[in-house]
């Protein structure tokens, strides 16, 4: 069953529209592939397979990973292996990093969206934009973190094929899930759509990536405006020029790029680990 699975892959990867058949053929594929991964899916205990990738990066760094929330998530849980192994990589050459909200990157964030929280809050009650504004800041950074460290997790996961057919499953999910979340943020008002439409780069970043390890293209279902899907594209080529020359540290790398790219370098600061000193606590 892999290897019809692999089978439907190449032909995906590889295919080239070119009559009135090619629609059939292309279909054909796709159910192939889906059918494959679901039949291995259910015949695989991937929760072990992860579980043994865990083991051994544990024993590699000598250090144990957190308790997961993810037990019950294999794929969730393999990305969380990859971002440790990543984490360690980062320590073991001396190039840790960490992204850092300082109260300049808040103000210089703030301005960019400030006016249009100021127009749905009645005067009386401006004290709540403050509120509104740490809210969509902190909602932002958590979610670019996450977002941005899963999709170099999902690239390095790719090249291992024993897990294809479980990322496929969960991958396809995601991005699906992505689809109907910005869908909602359209049909109705937003607090502000300066910080929807960051949202809406990073949620449709992972559908490029999707594309262009599976051959399929969740891409047009976002309907998203032509610019966002333009700036989208160039943000992923970053991405993948970045990927190829991947190497300790080189998460952060693609952390710096993403943000360049939205335009939010000044929003956030990413800076080599500072370690705290038992007598004086880490200010940012």
């Amino acid at each position: 069953m892999q290897n019809e699975f692999e089978n439907a892959l190449e032909g995906l990867l590889n295919f080239k529209h070119v009559d009135q058949e090619s629609e059939k053929h292309y279909n054909e594929l796709f159910r192939s592939l889906i059918s494959a991964s679901m039949q291995i899916c259910g015949e695989t205990d991937y929760a072990a397979l992860v579980n043994e990738k865990a083991k051994a990066a544990e024993d590699k760094y000598g250090v144990k990973m957190e308790n997961s929330e993810n037990e019950n998530d294999p794929y969730k849980k393999l990305r969380e292996v990859v971002r440790f192994e990543m984490s360690h990589e980062s320590i073991l050459n001396g190039k840790e990093h960490e992204l850092c909200c300082t109260e300049s990157n808040f103000k210089n964030a703030l301005a960019k969206f400030r006016n249009e929280l100021e127009k749905i809050v009645p005067q009386s009650q401006l004290e709540v934009v403050d509120s509104m504004s740490q809210s969509l800041y902190s909602d932002f950074t958590n979610f670019f973190v996450c977002a941005s460290l899963d999709m170099i997790a999902d690239a390095k996961i790719y090249a291992m094929k024993e897990f294809r057919p479980l990322q496929l499953n969960a991958m396809g999910k995601e991005v699906r899930t992505y689809v109907n979340v910005i869908k909602q943020q359209n049909a109705k008002p937003q607090k502000s759509q300066t910080v929807t439409n960051w949202f809406k780069n990073v949620m449709i970043l992972p559908a490029f990536l999707f594309k262009k390890l599976y051959g399929i293209s969740f891409v047009e279902m976002f309907e998203a405006e032509q610019k966002i899907v333009d700036d989208v594209a160039h943000s992923f080529n970053v991405f993948q020029k970045n990927m190829e020359t991947f190497s300790a540290g080189g998460e952060y790398v693609i952390l710096q790029q993403f943000l360049r790219e939205l335009k939010l370098e000044n929003c956030f600061t990413v800076r080599p680990k500072v370690q705290k000193s038992s007598n004086e606590p880490l200010v940012n």
